[in-house]
């Protein structure tokens, strides 16, 4: 039963309350008028709690923001978040100027990390035997098909529900499609993301994945920390500035002239292969996340503490930075056509001293099972 305004109501006894189920939740489709996002459709999910998030269907079906009870989650750029269409995508750093930010960016499908050149002479295109990705690919920027979205009773569980389509795909290349499912219920404060990766074409195509989750103000801030199963000093990944080993777990106040960091950390899992990694501020607040190792073996942190520019992201990814690193690591998928890839994350809120406890119980088991 939905758990709503202090006391558990079923179906009936809530439908008897309201008019319609829009008073209390349920999915929105709506669209940007104005500025760098005119034109992008979201739809807004809210849960009755006070928990909202929007999933922009034309940003890599990726969700924009998300907010509970007036507290945002999400790290919001000066940028914005904008249309794809009005920005270009080819430049090698493009995708800062148009993507990151907002609560999630995915990054991929084929590419995650800095430019790089591959080898893509197996699509037998002889004038170009050779691509060059920019920073994390066009995963974030490509305009989604939405499929469904639904609102249903399942005696007195409601449950909130979309499914969109994105297709990166061009001639002489790649066609992958992600299916990308989200799952909310009535009364609760987190949400369910399933993601399906297909090879669609009919030659083989590399494959790398990253959740570039966006944490940011009030849940990070001066005296935060990142609750999680890390099992061994963090490793600093390749063209990144050395950093105390200790850093990637405290959050400090916005600073001057900041140089981004970036940490490699070994985390444990439950049996399942789940992740709960959590960052709370002082006020026993904040954002959690579980993902899965079997799916995602590697984690990255970018831990952001400029003025303005000011977050901390929780980032689960198939493989380690740098192609070619990856390669000699053994860690680089090749899809065959028709293979898939599935892939799910579950994110929420913590609120108040006793949810931040149990939650720092979970990953002390996990730590005590290694």
């Amino acid at each position: 039963m939905p758990y709503l305004f202090g006391k558990h109501f079923t179906r009936e006894e809530l439908m008897r309350r309201v008019g319609h189920l829009s008073q209390i939740g349920g999915i929105s489709i709506m669209e940007a008028a104005d500025g760098p996002a005119r034109g992008v459709r979201y739809l807004e999910f809210r849960t009755g709690s006070g928990f909202q998030f929007k999933v922009a269907v034309d940003r890599g079906m990726d969700v924009a923001y998300c907010d509970y009870r007036g507290q945002s989650l999400a790290w919001i750029p000066s940028t914005g978040l904008p249309a794809p269409w009005y920005f270009g995508q080819d430049s090698a750093f493009g995708w800062l100027r148009t993507a990151l930010g907002g609560l999630n960016n995915s990054c991929g499908m084929i590419h995650i990390g800095n430019p790089e050149t591959a080898d893509v002479s197996h699509y037998h295109f002889p004038a170009r035997a050779q691509e060059t990705y920019g920073v994390h690919d066009r995963m974030a920027l490509l305009p989604g098909q939405l499929v469904s979205s639904s609102e249903s009773w399942e005696g007195d569980e409601c449950t909130l529900e979309a499914v969109g389509r994105v297709v990166q795909a061009q001639a002489y290349g790649e066609n992958l499609v992600l299916t990308r499912g989200y799952r909310a219920r009535l009364g609760e404060s987190r949400f369910t993301m399933h993601d399906t990766v297909e090879n669609a074409g009919w030659l083989p195509t590399e494959h790398m994945l990253l959740y570039h989750i966006n944490a940011g103000f009030p849940a990070v801030d001066e005296g935060s920390e990142q609750i999680a199963p890390v099992l061994e000093p963090p490793a600093i990944p390749e063209g990144l500035p050395a950093s105390a080993s200790d850093e990637y777990s405290r959050f400090i106040a916005p600073q001057k002239d900041w140089q981004l960091q970036g940490f490699e950390l070994k985390m444990g899992a439950e049996a399942d292969g789940s992740v709960p990694v959590a960052i709370v501020n002082r006020d026993h607040f904040g954002i959690y996340v579980v993902y899965n190792q079997r799916q995602m073996p590697q984690y990255l942190e970018w831990r952001m503490m400029g003025e303005g520019q000011y977050a901390v992201g929780i980032e689960p990814c198939t493989n380690t930075f740098g192609r070619e690193t990856a390669r000699r690591l053994g860690q680089l998928i090749v899809l065959q056509p028709g293979e898939k890839r599935e892939y799910d994350l579950e994110v929420g809120v913590l609120e108040g001293a006793a949810a931040v406890e149990d939650f720092r119980a979970r990953v002390a088991r996990i730590r005590a099972a290694y």
